[in-house]
């Protein structure tokens, strides 16, 4: 019998609905920037917007699930918070490079609009199989085996991962315009604890 210790956990959430003409028009209004490969939003506050309001609870909801989930944090003590919001855009022929958030504990993402068969690459920081010390070719593609793996980035879907997870987007190779949703996220409470010297509020 394998088991997955320590395992990277990857959170899926469904939002149910397809978002309102005024979510969407807001979403897809937001000025853009150069951003290596694709754009990204010039603001970093999205989810703080009126209009964001239901989509932003889904969010926190989904967060919260996550956190109880993997974590277990004692919610009465500690919580985590987004702290920045932003919009990508990838356009056919463009990509998203490798990266990973710093500052942030849990990361997400959420697409509202794209083709059938876009996907997000994750990158496995720990594969002592596939690493840089062993050329071992498996018969087929497994979690155990790879160094990379990739999730279908479906319209109306949220993705949480812990923020060191490096990831990135291949070249788009739809004709639909790919755009999603990203934030970051920190605590807000208190950690630790008097008795071990651990205790911050934050």
């Amino acid at each position: 019998m394998i088991e997955g210790l320590f395992s990277c956990p990857i959170g899926v959430y469904k939002l149910g609905r397809t978002l309102t003409q005024k979510e969407m028009g807001y979403l897809k209004s937001i000025t853009m920037e150069v951003n290596e490969g694709n754009a990204v939003s010039e603001e970093g506050d999205i989810l703080d917007n009126d209009k964001m309001i239901k989509l932003t609870k889904f969010i926190e909801n989904s967060i919260d699930e996550y956190c109880k989930e993997t974590y277990d944090f004692d919610t009465n003590k500690v919580e985590l918070c987004i702290t920045q919001s932003w919009t990508n855009k990838t356009k056919s022929g463009e990509y998203h490079h490798m990266h990973s958030h710093p500052n942030s504990i849990i990361s997400g993402v959420f697409y509202f609009e794209g083709n059938k068969d876009d996907i997000i690459k994750f990158y496995n920081p720990d594969n002592w199989l596939g690493s840089q010390y062993w050329a071992v070719e498996g018969k087929s593609d497994t979690f155990w085996n790879s160094t990379s793996w990739w999730y279908p980035a479906d319209v109306g879907t949220l993705l949480l991962f812990p923020s060191s997870l490096k990831h990135s987007v291949p070249e788009l190779e739809g004709k639909k315009d790919r755009y999603s949703l990203s934030f970051n996220t920190f605590f807000k409470g208190t950690l630790g604890g008097p008795t071990k010297k651990t205790k911050l509020i934050l």
